[in-house]
Order: structure tokens, then C-alpha cells, then sequence
């Protein structure tokens, strides 16, 4: 069997599964195995399969048609151009939050200390460390299934300390700024902002991630109240917070900073949806 017909074959079953998505995701799969790129891979399609490649894609066929989403299939995803490590428990970095990154990283050029709230993964730590010269930061993640990969993927940047913390336990965030020994610069985040009761609508490969990356209350806001609530307990007098946010929710959190006495500005993300709210008290 070829690569193309390995190819063709794999489209074909996945369709009904993943419609226009068929063809990209056994791309991605196929150059995975073969351990090429796309246009690499499209250059060789009448190469002769390698044995186990066929075994291969009909087991990554099975575990798509379950609902698990191909990041977790090939244990890691690329976001900001780094290839961040990713895994069952642990949230899937989604191109939208590019917006917040890119606001922080303009943030951050004249140096300051950052601190990234429901970590995750850490893709945001990672693409801060890896663009802004010298800048220091924690990375906060209460999950035991995602925190080893907070951990895996900054295990290269000495300079972000990765704390095991619970954002919406006072008691965790007076712990991260004695630990830290003071107040940051910067807060991001982007935290569960999910209404509880849409989580049972959304696609399946979303359902598949963990609900606690997912779930934010009854409302979608419960986590952005909260932090702005107690962000003193960790920030400098003078500071910033910057938030990704669901569609539609953009006014709600920037009017709860407002109230808490912060100057607002919004960013929208590349669909023009307004995707990050950015908080500043001076």
C-alpha cells in the first residue's frame, strides 16, 4: 500500500467523523508517523508505506472516532510556534489566545515579572519566556493530571517557577507572593469561561478535555470575579491583568475592572470577536 492510498483510505473514514477537518487532521497524522512535514510528505505519496503505518492510522482512526482530539493522539499541539506537550487532563492551546500572548509579550519588552493564573499547559508561560529577553514568572495550575506538562514544557525556562495552586483559595495565592517574595507586574489568564450548562452541547472532542478547564460557573464568569477580587493579594500596587474571555463576555469582565477601580481596553482575536480584556491600575 502506498502513502497515497494510506491517505485516501484514512480521509474517507474520517469524513463522516470530522467533515472538511478529514483531510487536514490525516495530513497532520500520516507526516506525524512518517516523521516529515506536509510538503515533504506530499512530495513522497507514491513511497510504499512503511509496515506499521498502516496499523497506525487505523488505531488513530478509532480513538478519533471516540471523540479524542488528534493533539492528544500525537502528545503535543503548536502554539505561538513552540510545540507545547499536551495530554488527557490537560487543556488543548487554541490559536485565539495568540491575542493575549502577543499583548503581553508588548507588555513586558521593558522588562517585569508576570504571573500566569490556571496554567494549564503552560503554552502561555512558554511563548512569554521564549519572546520577551529576560523576564521572570510563576506558573499557577491546580490540576495533578495537567500540572505534569505545566512542569514538562517549562522545564526549559529556569526563569518561570512552576507552583501547584488553587486560584480560588486565598489561602494558595498568599502562599505563590510569599513564595515569590513579592508582588507581579502582570497577571494573565485565560481560565474556564464555559457556562456550566453548555458544556453538554459542545463537540465531542471539546467534551473530551478536562470539564475543570472548561467549566466557569453558572454564568462563564465565576473565575474573573474572583481574581479581580483578590488580585491585590498577589500584584504590586501597580498593575495590569489581561484576560482572554468567551464571545460576548468582553463587556461583562471589563465592566467588573472597571468597577474595581482598573482602566479598560479590549483586543479582539483574528475572527474579530472580542477575545482579551486587559485591566491596568496605576
Amino acid at each position: 500500500m502506498t502513502l497515497r492510498e494510506c491517505r485516501d483510505e484514512t480521509r474517507d473514514i474520517l469524513t463522516p467523523v470530522l467533515g472538511e477537518e478529514a483531510g487536514t487532521v490525516t495530513d497532520i497524522l500520516l507526516a506525524y508517523y512518517m516523521n516529515t512535514d506536509r510538503g515533504k510528505l506530499l512530495a513522497m505519496l507514491d513511497v510504499e508505506a512503511p509496515n506499521g503505518v498502516p496499523y497506525l492510522l487505523a488505531e488513530a482512526i478509532n480513538k478519533l472516532g471516540a471523540g479524542v482530539p488528534v493533539q492528544y493522539i500525537l502528545g503535543s499541539c503548536w502554539f505561538y510556534g513552540l510545540e507545547v506537550k499536551v495530554g488527557p487532563g490537560c487543556f488543548i492551546p487554541r490559536s485565539d489566545t495568540e491575542i493575549l500572548v502577543k499583548v503581553a509579550v508588548e507588555l513586558l519588552k521593558n522588562g517585569g515579572t508576570f504571573v500566569e493564573l490556571c496554567a494549564g499547559s503552560g503554552c502561555i508561560s512558554m511563548a512569554i519566556a521564549e519572546n520577551v529577553k529576560g523576564v521572570k514568572g510563576a506558573a499557577a495550575e491546580l490540576s495533578l493530571k495537567a500540572l505534569p506538562y505545566t512542569e514538562a514544557n517549562l522545564e526549559r525556562y529556569p526563569n518561570i517557577k512552576v507552583k501547584r495552586a488553587d486560584v480560588l483559595d486565598p489561602d494558595d495565592l498568599s502562599a505563590l507572593y510569599e513564595e515569590w517574595g513579592e508582588g507581579f507586574d502582570l497577571l494573565v489568564c485565560n481560565p474556564p469561561y464555559i457556562p456550566t450548562a453548555d458544556i453538554a452541547g459542545l463537540d465531542v472532542q471539546v467534551q473530551y478535555e478536562p470539564e475543570t478547564a472548561l467549566d466557569g460557573g453558572e454564568n462563564g464568569l465565576k473565575y474573573y470575579r474572583y481574581i479581580i477580587a483578590n488580585a491585590d493579594l498577589i500584584m504590586k500596587e501597580k498593575h495590569r491583568i489581561l484576560f482572554e474571555v468567551g464571545i460576548g463576555q468582553a463587556p461583562l469582565v471589563a465592566e467588573m475592572l472597571k468597577v474595581m477601580g482598573y482602566a479598560v481596553a479590549v483586543f479582539k482575536d483574528y475572527g474579530g470577536i472580542e477575545r482579551v480584556v486587559l485591566g491596568e491600575k496605576y
